[in-house]
């Protein structure tokens, strides 16, 4: 008797312990829906029970790649075809284009090189079809020295993944120079400012591994040197800030800082790095190496009649680019 109670009594508070466990459950799953329905309604909801999401299709891919890229490697390859294909190859360009048997192809094509999409604008669209202008450039000629560039321009279709072309290449003029901006670095910097010394030591070490990048930059930069070190030593170095202070004032600067490299003594053409620098416990320290320069606002153009882009005043006064101060540094040493 005493056993038979012994495993009543056993099995009674195993119920009870799972009955436990299943309202604190429930209550869990309440809790959590009521959240959802507090915060997205309905929607928020049904998304909870919703199952996942489908796997890659053709309309998403196409928001992957990108149709701007679908249009320029098809135009690319569109021109290379086209221009190199030779009587008797009409199925080559029947890839490209439609009817293709009614193109009358030269008996003997140049040789073709050097593709490169240089132009691609969207034109026009309908529903899930865009259609593209793109701009290729290619090098004809078999000989490298007397190759001739020439440009053709292509307009293709984009539609669910799927790209066409709409006629024949046409030989286009290249892209005209575009506008020349000022910059916002408008005060040069002496050797001795802060900015200028924080500076010029990160670019020597990062660029000829004569030091240690970590102690010129702040903690959360992730910049490294360059490995293997592309130059030896740097011949000069000139930095320009926004702000005149060049370092004596502020927590934050930026610095165009151009360098004059040199590989066994041979000096080579100057580059420019564009820096923002921060102020960590009294000391200047690179944050990071910009993608670009520094601009004003508004932008404006290195001319006295240009149009400021963007907001269409025309400057009333001529852009002038600041002097910098030329500072000739020696050989680097190992720290």
């Amino acid at each position: 008797m005493k056993t038979a109670t012994g495993l009543r009594a056993d099995s009674g508070d195993a119920l009870l312990r799972r009955m436990i466990a299943r309202r604190r459950r429930d209550n869990a799953v309440f809790a959590i829906l009521a959240t959802l329905a507090v915060l997205g309604g309905g929607h928020a909801v049904f998304s909870f029970f919703a199952a996942d999401p489908p796997g890659p299709s053709d309309s998403t891919t196409v928001s992957i790649v990108g149709n701007a890229q679908l249009a320029g490697s098809f135009a690319q390859r569109y021109v290379m075809t086209y221009v190199s294909a030779e009587a008797g190859q009409q199925d080559r360009v029947s890839e490209f284009i439609g009817d293709s048997r009614a193109i009358s192809l030269p008996k003997k094509a140049p040789k073709v090189s050097d593709p490169a999409v240089v132009f691609t604008r969207r034109t026009n669209t309908s529903g899930l079809l865009e259609i593209w202008s793109v701009t290729v450039s290619v090098r004809l000629g078999a000989d490298s020295d007397a190759a001739v560039e020439q440009f053709y321009r292509v307009a293709v279709s984009v539609g669910s993944g799927r790209v066409r072309a709409l006629s024949l290449p046409a030989v286009v003029a290249p892209p005209g120079p575009g506008r020349d901006l000022v910059a916002a670095y408008s005060a040069p910097c002496r050797e001795d400012t802060p900015v200028s010394g924080a500076a010029t030591g990160f670019l020597r070490a990062y660029l000829t591994g004569s030091a240690d990048v970590a102690r010129y930059t702040s903690h959360n930069a992730g910049i490294a040197a360059l490995a293997p070190s592309p130059f030896d030593e740097l011949e000069s170095v000139s930095v320009s800030a926004t702000e005149s202070s060049c370092g004596t004032s502020g927590s934050t600067a930026h610095v165009l800082v151009t360098v004059t490299p040199a590989i066994d003594a041979d000096v080579l053409a100057p580059l420019d790095y564009p820096l923002t620098l921060v102020r960590t416990d009294q000391q200047w320290q690179v944050q990071s190496m910009d993608q670009v320069p520094a601009l004003p606002d508004p932008i404006t153009e290195v001319s006295a009649n240009a149009n400021q882009i963007g907001s269409g005043a025309a400057s009333t006064t001529k852009p002038t680019t600041a002097p910098t101060t030329s500072v000739r540094i020696p050989p680097a040493t190992q720290n």
